[in-house]
């Protein structure tokens, strides 16, 4: 009896405390933070030197560069462009604007889900709909950003009469938008049994 008593009054380590809320609220808005700063540092390249980085262009080799191997898959380079339109920057930048945006809304429904969460009210609705549009925001975001960015890419190659298309994504992210997806299902059963509880009192 004695001994069951000790381990409900040590502490949980893994328990989510106010420390933890406050230091995850701090990472999130300093990735927020650097990620604006990186748009600017590019913009202002930009304007200063009418140049951009490409980064993934595809390189076509020759087969005999492998020596004795062969070459396998497609090997990209970056590449420094000069005097680059304004539209081509703008749709270049398109990606990085939106990401930006996401970034922002997802911290800032992050930062209130965390709030309820201190509060001992998880279980809401309006954390439901949060987890589904961070779940979708995790989804639908990085598709569009690097299909654009491939299509801005493409097309500051193709003024400098080059042709090369590539578009990669990384099916991380929507591995991670798909399980936030269903924490929000079990948010929202949790919901429904709260409600159903608080109506039998």
């Amino acid at each position: 009896m004695r001994a069951s008593e000790d381990r409900r009054d040590r502490k949980d380590w893994a328990r989510f405390d106010r420390a933890d809320k406050i230091a995850t609220t701090a990472v999130l808005w300093l990735a927020v933070g650097v990620s604006a700063a990186y748009g600017l540092f590019i913009s202002l390249d930009w304007m200063l030197r009418r140049q951009v980085t490409l980064v993934g262009v595809p390189l076509e080799v020759d087969a005999g560069a492998a020596g004795t191997g062969r070459v396998v898959g497609m090997p990209d380079a970056q590449v420094l462009v000069d005097g680059v339109s304004a539209g081509h920057f703008a749709l270049l930048m398109a990606p990085q604007v939106l990401s930006l945006a996401a970034m922002v809304w997802g911290a800032v429904l992050v930062t209130r889900l965390l709030r309820d969460m201190g509060r001992g009210e998880p279980f809401t609705r309006i954390n439901v709909w949060r987890l589904r549009v961070m779940a979708l925001l995790l989804v639908v975001v990085p598709i569009v950003a690097d299909f654009v960015t491939a299509v801005a890419t493409a097309k500051i190659l193709m003024a400098r009469d080059v042709r090369a298309f590539a578009f990669e994504f990384s099916f991380g992210w929507m591995v991670g938008g798909l399980l936030l997806a269903a924490i929000a299902q079990a948010f929202a059963n949790g919901t429904k049994l709260r409600a159903d509880v608080d109506g039998l009192v």
